[in-house]
């Protein structure tokens, strides 16, 4: 077996990022794995459990939880399965690196605008993102020329085409203003 990239230090090998038996590159957090002491005739002592998922919109983070099968997660003292729970970014979600970014996005009259990116080369919408605040700078994965809509994308919005990507120490800004 080939240990995981990117493990916290300390972490078993299997954690990280590694690809699974069909070729599809994931990352694996956290995995209950039966003791080899285990009573296998009984489900609730093989690393039986379930997973629970938390949304802190405010924060943008999203807790991944790993328990143990029947335990009330609600009682004093209980503990989740080792290394959980893991909290990550809601833009960890999409880690592509960036070949080249539009220039940064300064929105006024608008908080937290939608941001969508479309490669003018094929008419694909890259991605679509409700930012924080009023300032973003979109990565793209390719140079090229990019579509930007920003707005709420029903009443309000404003879309800009034949946006230049930038090399990544280049900089520019695009003023967005709502009224």
């Amino acid at each position: 077996m080939t240990p995981g990239r990117n493990r916290q230090p300390g972490a078993p090998e299997h954690k990280g990022r590694n690809v699974d038996g069909f070729g599809n590159k994931i990352t694996v957090w956290a995995v209950a794995n039966p003791s080899p002491e285990a009573n296998h005739d009984k489900l609730t002592t093989r690393a039986a459990g379930f997973g629970i998922v938390r949304f802190n919109k405010p924060q943008r983070t999203i807790a991944l939880e790993c328990w143990p099968r029947n335990v009330d997660v609600t009682a004093p003292g209980a503990k989740p399965y080792p290394g959980s729970p893991v909290t990550i970014r809601q833009t960890d979600n999409y880690g592509r690196r960036a070949a080249a970014y539009l220039p940064t996005l300064k929105v006024t009259g608008m908080t937290a605008p939608v941001v969508q990116v479309v490669d003018e080369a094929n008419a694909e919408i890259v991605y679509t993102l409700r930012i924080q605040g009023q300032e973003f700078r979109p990565k793209v994965f390719r140079a090229g020329s990019y579509t930007l809509r920003v707005g709420d994308l029903e009443r309000r919005t404003q879309t800009f085409q034949g946006v230049r990507s930038l090399p990544e120490g280049e900089r520019a800004e695009l003023p967005v203003k709502f009224d």
